[in-house]
């Protein structure tokens, strides 16, 4: 009685359709793999070795164990430092920890002294700065318009608007920002809707609290 190798191709058909019925996408790259791995035999042992089926296996074999690999260490807990929880708290709440991270590794962390100018009338600005410690102080001459502190943005209304300031941001107390490059930003939030979502969202809120802040100056913007 020779070797039931039919069995082999049987099974892999059963974990394909296995695969095709649960609906965690994890779940379904590794009964994949399994499926790939046991059909291998089936072409293995015929008459004469069937070794572009053998090679098709391994490929999709490997490209799915890959991809799981991948699902498995993105749903790994994401451990935040204290000032990267600090962001999130100001500004992600609704975005996953993997997300935050992702956001706040494209940007850059800077340290600003009291009285540094990061805005002047006139500047159309490349960047947009999260404030996530300290005070920004918005002037026109001669008077004060409004402070920004802790959650708001410098920058996001002329980025939004693409107007040159109306007044100038100096630094008020000692600063601790994360800055984007506005095109690095755009092309992250193109690729992920979701975070795009949120951050509209929230600069929205902050804008009309900007506005709120600036009454009576209404062509005010930073």
């Amino acid at each position: 009685m020779g070797l039931p190798v039919d069995y082999f191709l049987h099974s892999a058909n059963v974990l394909l359709l296995v695969a095709y019925c649960v609906r965690d996408i994890l779940w379904l790259r590794l009964f994949a793999v399994a499926a790939s791995l046991v059909s291998i035999p089936y072409f293995f042992f015929q008459s004469t070795v069937l070794w572009t089926p053998v090679a098709w296996a391994v490929c999709f074999a490997g490209i799915n164990l890959f991809q799981a690999g991948r699902l498995y260490l993105e749903r790994q807990p994401v451990k935040l430092t204290p000032e990267e929880e600090e962001v999130r708290q100001l500004v992600f709440a609704d975005i996953p920890p993997r997300k935050v991270l992702q956001v706040l590794s494209i940007g850059t962390w800077t340290t600003e002294d009291r009285g540094k100018r990061l805005l002047r009338k006139g500047d159309v600005p490349e960047d947009m700065a999260l404030i996530v410690r300290g005070k920004v102080r918005l002037t026109q001459p001669g008077s004060d318009v409004a402070s920004l502190g802790p959650g708001d943005f410098v920058g996001s209304a002329l980025i939004l608007s693409g107007l040159p300031a109306d007044l100038d941001a100096t630094v008020d107390e000692p600063l601790r920002t994360i800055r984007w490059r506005v095109d690095v930003l755009e092309k992250y939030l193109n690729a992920n809707p979701e975070v795009r979502a949120a951050v509209q969202k929230y600069l929205a809120r902050e804008l009309a609290g900007k506005v709120h802040q600036v009454v009576g100056s209404p062509g005010d913007q930073a």
